[in-house]
């Protein structure tokens, strides 16, 4: 038998997970794109990708360990 919870937490994951994904990718794609001119507006493209993966890894940590 499987937990009743699962279901719905498998879900939110998918849902969190994809996000992350989705906004992360579309930001590698313009900062990959703006290489081709301003070096510069693509180094700070990629800084704000790993800014933002890195605060949605502490946000998901903090709530892991709420539980």
């Amino acid at each position: 038998m499987t937990d009743p919870e699962f279901t719905p937490l498998l879900l939110r994951v998918f849902i969190v997970g994809g996000s992350i994904a989705a906004i992360g990718a579309t930001i590698l794609f313009l900062a990959f794109r703006a290489f081709r001119g301003r070096e510069f507006r693509a180094t700070v493209l990629v800084a704000a990708l790993l800014g933002f993966v890195f605060v949605c890894c502490l946000i998901l940590l903090r709530f892991s360990i709420l539980k």
